[in-house]
């Protein structure tokens, strides 16, 4: 089973997808590059290099397959080059290598009647890694005159203040197996335009496979100084591509995602009440062939005197079923593009420093089924540039949940920045 891109197929068909969605962006970014090159002195031509290496070592545990290692190694380089007269280019490259086994069997994270029904259709429940993978994850050129920003290029899209759940971030797509935990930069244009104390108004178009697939977005923000809120309406037009179709799940392989416009009006705020930070994002969704539905993401957030942060965030997802077993083509989604299984999710955690160098947290993802996932995590300074991770997930509930029960995994990364 191939979660992210369903088959060979489907993978050459999402490469393409990316492919000519960026080869208009590409023109413009060679071309104003190269002017901009050939006009510019030597000295405003400075390329400044960072980044970091990070290597990971994962262990999962159940009962089914016993134990699973992962061995990763990630380096990443950062370059930005100010080219003068507002203007300023920004990326990152990222290569990747996987030491052990470079694939994934997802059983553990499917209840038995998922993994039944794959079976009955000849279907195999194994995720399959890149031996080694080298992209360029972000690539953008910035012009910026005034209070107007304008950005070209590969770039992070992102909206919404929550933590675990970001219903009003249409453009990225989350791989729950996808150990490099980042977010793809998107092929757009955007602008941006600032005035007065917290005004601002965004527009975004990321092209698509093809003129009719392109994605538009609108954000309007302000900062309401009398309550101290920051709040913004957002609008979207995109084609979704985060969906499985129920009729015939089993032929995803193939075909991929199903694909439909998707039309969505939300809102953002964020701001704090006698200490208390609140957050709210979210939106109500138009949508071309299923049925249209709300999904909301709010929380809080408070510091004691004594340095201990509390969180707690709920998500209402009125896209999914609400109730047990979920259907196969809800769980596939959930594997293939983070969309959550079950109407319903619930996130509590703690964070303290434990030492000068050391900071503690534990968290709680919970479901109304029952199922619920313990992950203790420390971050700890090992030197200037150096840090080193250790995090666990412990899964508990009915077998049916959307948790399934019996999985443990430990993970150890260690990162060097430069």
């Amino acid at each position: 089973m191939r979660p992210q891109t369903g088959s060979d197929n489907n993978a050459r068909r999402e490469q393409t997808t990316r492919a000519i969605g960026a080869v208009i962006l590409s023109y413009v970014l060679f071309v104003l590059l190269g002017l901009l090159f050939l006009t510019r002195p030597a000295s405003a031509q400075e390329v400044e290099i960072s980044g970091y290496y990070e290597h990971t070592f994962q262990v999962d545990y159940t009962e089914k397959m016993k134990d699973l290692l992962m061995d990763a190694s990630k380096l990443r380089i950062d370059f930005a080059s100010g080219l003068g007269e507002g203007l300023q280019f920004n990326g990152n490259i990222n290569l990747i290598v996987y030491h052990k086994a470079i694939w994934r069997d997802i059983t553990p994270f499917l209840p038995p009647s998922v993994a039944d029904s794959l079976e009955q259709r000849d279907k195999q429940a194994i995720y399959p890694l890149p031996g080694e993978r080298t992209y360029l994850d972000n690539a953008y050129l910035t012009w910026e005159m005034g209070n107007l920003r304008l950005r070209a290029g590969k770039q992070q899209l992102a909206w919404g203040p929550a933590y675990a759940f970001n219903p009003t971030d249409l453009f990225h797509h989350k791989n729950m197996l996808d150990p490099t935990y980042e977010k793809e930069g998107v092929t757009a244009l955007r602008a941006d335009y600032r005035w007065g104390f917290g005004n601002h108004l965004t527009l975004i178009a990321a092209p698509g496979e093809d003129v009719g697939e392109t994605g538009y977005a609108l954000r309007m923000g302000t900062h309401v100084e009398k309550i101290g809120y920051d709040v913004a309406l957002t609008l979207h037009s995109v084609t979704d591509s985060t969906a499985v179709d129920p009729t015939n799940w089993w032929q995803w392989w193939d075909e991929g995602p199903r694909k439909q416009r998707r039309r969505a009006l939300g809102l953002e705020f964020s701001g704090a009440l006698f200490g208390l930070g609140l957050w709210c994002e979210g939106n109500y969704n138009w949508m071309e062939i299923e049925e249209d539905f709300t999904r909301i993401a709010f929380g809080t957030d408070y510091t004691l005197n004594s340095g201990l942060y509390l969180m707690a965030e709920a998500l209402y997802n009125g896209r999914a079923e609400a109730h047990t077993p979920y259907p196969i083509h809800d769980w596939l989604a959930t594997i293939a593009y983070g969309e959550p299984v079950g109407q319903w999710w619930y996130l509590a955690g703690l964070s303290k420093d434990v030492s000068d160098l050391t900071r503690g947290s534990l968290y709680l993802f919970g479901t109304p089924d029952g199922s619920l996932v313990i992950n203790p995590r420390l971050d700890i300074s090992i030197a200037q540039n150096a840090d080193l991770v250790v995090f666990g997930g412990l899964t508990f509930g009915e077998e049916e949940g959307a948790f399934p029960p019996g999985l443990f995994s430990l993970v150890t990364r260690a990162t060097v920045w430069f």
